[in-house]
């Protein structure tokens, strides 16, 4: 619940402290899958806003891979951190991935970058600015 009241507060630095307390203690072994998926899914944001892609793919995909399959919002959700990361790191999602979990914001920007169109890339980030900003 830390991480959800310290993204929601935007203190991502309280982070960092709470992590390596998980990290360094035994307590990740006690998690439950559905703890585990959270908790991964919250670490993997902070490695996205500290420009760790790498490692923000990692967690991010383990939460996606291990969310619940019916939980349908909740991968929404890891998918609206996950596909960025990867498309940063030269991975583009299937359209059929964004029809799926109705993520179509993605599609102008996914298609630009394929081409290489820095115009269109522009355009498609100006139509969803306010969708991206909001989430």
């Amino acid at each position: 619940q830390l991480f959800k009241i310290y993204f929601k507060v935007n203190k991502l630095h309280l982070c960092k402290p709470l992590i390596r307390a998980v990290e360094s203690s035994a307590l990740k072994d006690r998690f439950s899958k559905s703890q585990l998926v959270t908790y991964k899914y919250y670490v993997g944001r902070k490695y996205m806003f500290d420009n760790n892609l790498k490692e923000a793919e990692e967690y991010l995909r383990y939460s996606f891979e291990h969310c619940h399959r019916d939980s349908q919002s909740n991968k929404r959700l890891i998918l609206i951190y996950l596909i960025p990361v990867k498309m940063l790191l030269g991975q583009m999602p299937k359209t059929a991935l964004l029809k799926k979990y109705d993520l179509d914001e993605f599609t102008g920007v996914m298609e630009a970058v394929k081409e290489g169109n820095v115009f269109n890339l522009n355009k498609a980030l100006e139509e969803n600015e306010k969708t991206f900003i909001k989430w």
